[in-house]
Order: C-alpha cells, then structure tokens, then sequence
C-alpha cells in the first residue's frame, strides 16, 4: 500500500499554525533587550526577543526557509525567551516545543526528543499526565518517535525514549484521550480525530480494537457536529476504512470505502485526496481477492486523479518468498534484485528483465512476486499509456 499521509495536517503545519497564534502575545510584549545565549559571534548586536519572535514568524509563515535556518532562529528566540520569561515559565516551554519541531524538520532526533522530553516532563509537573498539554506533547513524541525510525532506524532507545517504545505511547494516548473526553466532551471531535490520525499514519497499534472503537466514535462525532456533507466527515469515514484495512477487515474495509467514493462523488469538490485513498486501499482489496478486473479499475482510477511520477510507489504489493537453502545461499541472508519492466495502460508490470541481482537463486521469486503487483497507470493527455523502462527493486531478508 503506498504512502498516503496527505490526509493529515503535519504536526510541523500544526506548529506553524500555533507560532501564528502566539505572535500577538510575544511580538512587542516587551522591550527587554538581551544577547542571545548560542553560539554566536561576541560582536554581533543585541536581539530583542520580540525582534527574533517576529522573524520566526515570518520564516514560519512564508514557507521560505531551510530546516537549519529554521533551528537557528528557533534556537534563538527560545534562548531568547527563556532570559525574558525565566526558565520554568509556560511561554519558554512552548518556544521549547517550536524548537524541538524545528529539530525534527531537520532530522536531528536525538535533540529534537530531548526537547520534547523537556517540554513534556514540564507539563506533567505542573498539569499531569492527563491533561490537554500533555496530549499534544504525547502526539508530537509519538510522531518523532515514528519519523526517527522511518529514515535512520532509531528506536526509543536510541533517542533516548525508553519509557515511551513499543506500544506504550500509543497506549498512554488512548488513557490520554478518553480521560479529556470524559472532562471536555464538547471536544470530543477533535481529540478523538488527532489520536486517530496519529496511530493510523505512524503505524502503531494497528491491530489494537480500541482503535476501531475510537475511529468510529470520530466518524459519528463528525456526522452529527458537521453533517455527512462535511470534508471532515468524510475524512473520518476514510480513517475508519484504513483502520479495518490495518487489522485485516477486508470485506469491512472494502464496504467503507466504497461508502467514501459515493460520498465524494456527491461533494464532486474539495475531497479528491480521500477519494484517492479509497481507490488505492481497493486496488490492494481486491487483488488479494484475486478480482482482476476490479483492481484494474481502481488502479486506473489512482492513475486518472492525480500526475504520475516516475518514482511510483506500488498500490499492491505480494511480500516476497526467501528462497529455499541451496549450497550456493546456506550462508546469506539478504539480497536484492533490480528488475525492469514496462507498466501497461492497466497498471501491471510487463515485459520484466533483471538488471541487477545479488545471487541468480533470487530471481525466480523476485519476479514471481513482482507478476502480482499492481502500480497507477499513467494518464497523459486524457487517455493512458504504458510506462517504459520502469525499475523496481526487491529486497530479501531471512526471517
């Protein structure tokens, strides 16, 4: 199944859209002038915090920065803030918060968690382990600790996390969650949307039927706060369709999101991406099912919604087999194969040769499972056209 984050707002627009929020209470809320504490030239001017608060701003707002000039001011402006304020004041942590998600935009996670770690130490002192603050921390831990893995492969541990690895912090978010919807139920439709984006997107729990319970609480949250004609309805329908995609509910899943392209091509405006992610899940559904034809039509109908790029991710895939021992593999464990092929107008893989292969006992298999995959066509100029000279490689690994 490919990537389809697009649904959710990043927990880096969410941080943007709270810098905004904050700029009229620490922009010109004082005039105390103080050097910044990093490592700077001694002979550069002195910075108020207002000033550097404000180009924060700025750079957030614009979208125009790079992630290290975004930790520079963010680094300074808490630096900054922190001699204003004093160490253990509420705005010193929220300028902390910014500058751990400045630390993970730039993929520095071991300082990105100790800030975070910082910051949410700081709000269970002082408002507990249940409270709103502290839910928003979990969510941006939970999503550290996901991104760390995804690109370096660090665990927890490794950053340093122990008592939020495994499953825990998913755990803790749903204790998190029902105890602020039991105090604020007026807020049920938003807590229960974040914990259900969270542990879709960063893969935790999948299996975990408190979950589902969650999802589907936030679909009928959505239904009667905003109406089945909303995009937040509808976005919420579509999680409760991952959601019994992860667990394996397939003929639940398939009934779901058949249920989120009617509702799409009822709105025809503004929902596209969801409908994508339906067609995608069903393009997954039935080729497992062996349904052929319908896994076509799902597939062309990802190709037809959106441009195609040439470093497509597949919409299905069949995990690969590990050959059996031989004399020549007895002692290797991994490999790889590069193949290429063409992608016809149905979005299968064709005309198959292997470029690169680490040992030939590889190759049968890696072909054998590449046969079964499905990819979006692409769809130039109003009508489909095979993809040519297309490469996919195959990693082995004995389990």
């Amino acid at each position: 199944m490919e990537d389809d984050d697009e649904l959710m707002t990043s927990f880096s627009q969410r941080h943007k859209i709270l810098a905004a929020a904050l700029a009229t209470v620490f922009i010109g809320s004082g005039n105390a002038t103080v050097k910044a504490v990093i490592d700077v030239d001694e002979s550069e001017s002195l910075t108020t915090f207002s000033q550097a608060y404000k180009e924060y701003v700025i750079s957030i707002k614009s979208g125009k920065y790079s992630p290290d000039e975004l930790v520079h001011v963010a680094k300074q402006t808490y630096q900054l803030g922190k001699t204003k304020f004093g160490s253990r004041h509420q705005s010193t942590f929220m300028l902390q918060q910014n500058l751990a998600n400045a630390y993970l935009e730039a993929g520095e996670y071991a300082l990105s968690a100790a800030n975070y770690e910082s910051v949410i130490n700081y709000h269970e002192e002082t408002q507990g382990d249940e409270s709103q603050a502290y839910y928003f921390g979990l969510l941006d831990i939970i999503n550290l600790i996901y991104s760390a893995y995804k690109d370096q492969r660090l665990s927890a541990r490794d950053l340093g996390m122990s008592k939020f690895g495994g499953n825990r912090a998913i755990a803790k978010l749903f204790d998190v969650t029902e105890e602020l919807i039991s105090n604020m139920p007026e807020n049920s439709l938003m807590f229960r949307g974040h914990t259900v984006k969270t542990a879709v997107i960063n893969n935790w729990a999948e299996k975990d039927q408190r979950l589902l319970k969650i999802a589907k609480k936030f679909n009928l949250d959505a239904k009667k706060n905003l109406g089945q004609d909303s995009v937040v309805y509808i976005e919420s329908l579509t999680y409760v369709g991952k959601v019994y995609f992860g667990i394996q509910k397939y003929k639940d899943a398939r009934i779901v999101f058949e249920q989120v392209l009617m509702s799409v091509k009822a709105q025809n405006a503004g929902m596209h991406q969801f409908g994508i992610v339906a067609h995608a899940h069903l393009v997954s559904i039935y080729a497992r099912k062996k349904e052929t034809k319908k896994a076509i039509f799902h597939s062309q109908a990802v190709g037809e919604s959106r441009p195609w790029a040439f470093k497509q991710k597949a919409l299905y895939q069949v995990p690969v087999k590990f050959p059996p021992p031989s004399i020549a593999t007895a002692n290797i464990n991994s490999g790889s194969v590069t193949i290429t092929i063409d992608i016809s107008k149905n979005g299968q893989p064709t005309n198959m040769r292997i470029k690169s292969s680490t040992h030939v006992d590889f190759d049968k298999p890696a072909i054998d499972s590449l046969k079964q995959w499905y990819f979006p066509p692409k769809w130039v100029t109003g009508k489909f056209t095979v993809t040519t000279d297309f490469d996919v490689t195959i990693n082995f690994i004995r389990e």
